[in-house]
């Protein structure tokens, strides 16, 4: 069976500029990297990490109408992603972020949302009534409003929610929030949140019954780099420890992640310590053939991976 995922995010093409060094102000200087275009945003990397684990995602979006947007459409669709709710902006362009990556590992960004801004719940109830998901994926980089629309969605549907905490509003009311099956910040978001820094496993423990005080959720997975995740359900507590790697810092890639630890859950029949390890493969296996060329690891991939630890 092909897991129906409704994914309800961001949609960007990001371009990354490999350089030395930052050049100074008024300078020119001409570098020998690779300028790279890749598909971006947090519901749409969501969305093609699905489809390339053998899931059928739904995704909730918008673009604009220009070449960025077109290229992308067509990415989505050739990749099996159901695009039939991303919406075409006709007035503004496709969120565009570009990733300055210095040698030494230092990176900026700009980021221009474009038509993101007026991305709308609307979609989503067509959605969920037109292809009846198994849940709901929702990176939390979006409006308040749109948070608080889909939360609402999602528990009237009795439909498990998955809430990705990067790039959370501080204004945004999350006791507000309808229960989530999933909520999974990362060490900084859940120190914003909380005020405790996640380190240890008292730290953590500490962290997420704080996060538990301010957000409804079956589960909470804080994400902790190269340390793993630190799971907690309102009694019990659990370090996965992760496979030796981390993701680059600056990469968006924690909602593909998360997306993938729902996927697992959903066909693991909510064994979430098994997701857990499985999204923690993926993470593994994606940083270690980072030199390969468009490498996504595959379902069977992840299994045997995560079988050998």
């Amino acid at each position: 069976m092909q897991e129906k995922l409704l994914v309800v995010g961001a949609a960007d093409m990001n371009l990354t500029l490999p350089m030395r060094a930052m050049p100074p102000l008024g300078a020119a200087v001409t570098e020998d990297g690779k300028p790279r275009y890749s598909a971006g945003g947090g519901g749409a990397s969501a969305a093609l990490a699905l489809a390339r684990l053998g899931a059928s995602p739904i995704l909730v979006s918008r673009l604009g109408s220009d070449v960025h947007g077109q290229r992308l459409l067509r990415l989505y669709r050739d990749a099996g992603v159901d695009a039939r709710f991303v919406s075409v902006d006709r007035s503004a362009p496709t969120g565009f972020r570009t990733l300055l990556r210095e040698a030494g590992g230092e990176g900026r960004e700009l980021y221009y949302p474009g038509a993101n801004r007026d991305l709308s719940a609307t979609g989503v109830e067509q959605a969920i009534a037109s292809c009846a998901p198994t849940g709901i994926c929702l990176p939390m980089e979006l409006a308040p409003d749109i948070l608080l629309s889909v939360s609402r969605l999602a528990a009237s549907y009795a439909l498990p929610l998955f809430l990705e905490a990067g790039g959370i509003a501080p204004d945004l009311p999350l006791s507000s929030l309808s229960r989530a099956e999933v909520f999974c910040p990362d060490d900084k978001e859940t120190y914003a949140i909380t005020g405790t820094y996640p380190v240890g496993s008292d730290s953590c423990l500490k962290a997420a019954v704080e996060l538990e005080k301010r957000v409804k959720a079956r589960y909470y997975v804080i994400r902790l780099a190269e340390r793993g995740l630190f799971l907690y359900d309102g009694r019990y507590c659990h370090m996965v420890p992760a496979f030796g790697v981390r993701l680059p810092e600056g990469e968006p890639l924690a909602p593909a992640l998360t997306a993938v630890l729902a996927l697992a859950y959903v066909r693991g029949g909510g064994d979430i310590l098994a997701a857990c390890r499985y999204a923690l493969g993926y993470n593994a296996l994606l940083v270690k053939n980072a030199a390969i060329p468009n490498y996504f690891p595959t379902d069977d991939e992840i299994s045997a991976f995560v079988q050998k630890f």
